[in-house]
């Protein structure tokens, strides 16, 4: 259950766990996703306290996004800091867990917390468009035509 300031989104993806992480950590991967719309560029430095940047590019707009990863637990949680001009002074916090569905499925649930209150519905739907694009990656890597699912959030 989410509450002020919070979202989870759950997503059921096709590709093996080991594969959906990898595109969580590496900055090629993340490069093809990690923007709602336009495109992104990551920089990662994969380790307990080393940092994250994303920068989204759309249209004329240019967002730059950073973290710190605080846990790593290969290749079933993430957690690290995201801090944007949209998300308040203090930063917020996201939450990724992957679970094996099957041999070639894994559930993704994404917790975005501490976020401010007036801008989490919206995180919700860059969140969700990026998790779409994810999913079409993820589809790509292997020129299945798959299918991805959006499960229930908890909201």
């Amino acid at each position: 259950m989410s509450g002020p300031g919070e979202l989870v989104i759950e997503r059921r993806l096709l590709g093996p766990i080991e594969e959906v992480f990898l595109w969580w950590t590496d900055p090629d991967r993340l490069s093809a996703w990690m923007s709602p719309i336009g495109t992104a560029e990551a920089e990662v430095d994969l380790r307990v306290g080393g940092e994250l940047r994303i920068v989204m590019r759309g249209g004329d707009t240019m967002i730059e996004h950073r973290g710190r990863y605080i846990e790593i637990v290969h290749p079933t949680r993430l957690v690290f800091t995201w801090e944007s001009p949209f998300t308040g002074t203090e930063p917020s916090l996201v939450i990724v867990e992957l679970k094996p569905a099957s041999a070639d499925e894994t559930v993704l649930r994404l917790i975005h917390t501490a976020l401010p209150e007036a801008v989490a519905e919206s995180h919700r739907g860059g969140w969700g468009a990026m998790l779409e694009r994810l999913a079409l990656g993820l589809l790509g890597r292997k020129g299945s035509t798959g299918r991805t699912e959006e499960a229930a959030d908890a909201s």
